[in-house]
């Protein structure tokens, strides 16, 4: 089912809003907006058909979404996190998060023009003296994305579909283990959480509706204020 889901998403319903520049490109000058069916991201790659597309995060969404995780206990400080966006599409996430105060952002994607497109607005953004900790953006795919050792918080705006969803969660598990560390994930709009239930490791913290400004939700052409956001913690038993 999560599959079929998918599918739909990867067609633009004519019924949707129009798609303009939005208000945080226009602010701080980069290109960030937009609206792309996942049928118009393959780049050859295996994964290609459960890519479900792209549209950036609202801003005022992303910030009350960490700002709730950061009251979800038991949490080490911010700064021992590595901030890692697994399909960050054109970076505004990564933006967003390289302003606080993490041990460092990466954003991964795996279409290398969305990932060229994220490389320049960081640049942008360091220019702008926005940035407070190391940024960068990985071109690649998500299931083979290493983890930067230590505490990290893996983020995703529902970027692909069960199968790759499932190999993700055994890979991230796998890494924790191996690394002994410590693993949170942030999940908006959990289309495919039925994967997290079938991974019982990665526990649920907390599944709530996260708002947005009127602004956000006036420019954003896909998401609305009944949009979830899932919080999972990786707790490994012991044997």
């Amino acid at each position: 089912m999560g599959t079929l889901r998918v599918l739909a998403q990867r067609i633009i319903p004519a019924t949707q809003k129009p798609v303009s520049q939005h208000p945080f490109d226009l602010e701080y000058g980069v290109d960030t907006s937009g609206l792309i069916g996942g049928g118009d991201l393959g780049v050859g790659h295996d994964h290609d058909v459960y890519i479900t597309g792209y549209s950036g995060i609202a801003p005022s969404r992303f910030d009350r979404t960490i700002r709730r995780w950061k009251l979800t206990p038991p949490l080490d400080i911010l700064e021992n996190y590595t901030f890692v966006d697994l399909g960050c599409g054109k970076g505004r996430a990564v933006m967003l998060a390289s302003e606080l105060q993490f041990r460092g952002v990466v954003g991964v994607e795996l279409n290398a023009d969305l990932a060229r497109i994220a490389e320049a607005n960081v640049e942008i953004w360091k220019a702008a003296g926005r940035v407070r900790c190391p940024v960068r953006i990985a071109c690649g795919d998500a299931t083979e994305f290493k983890l930067p050792p230590g505490p990290c918080l893996v983020y995703m705006a529902n970027p692909f579909a069960a199968p790759v969803m499932s190999r993700l969660l055994k890979g991230l598990k796998a890494q924790v283990v191996a690394q002994n560390q410590t693993l949170d994930v942030v999940y908006q709009n959990p289309e495919q959480e039925r994967v997290f239930v079938n991974n019982p490791d990665f526990v649920l913290l907390w599944s709530e509706m996260i708002s947005m400004s009127k602004q956000d939700e006036e420019a954003d052409p896909v998401s609305t204020n009944r949009d979830r956001c899932n919080a999972y913690r990786l707790i490994i038993a012991p044997k």
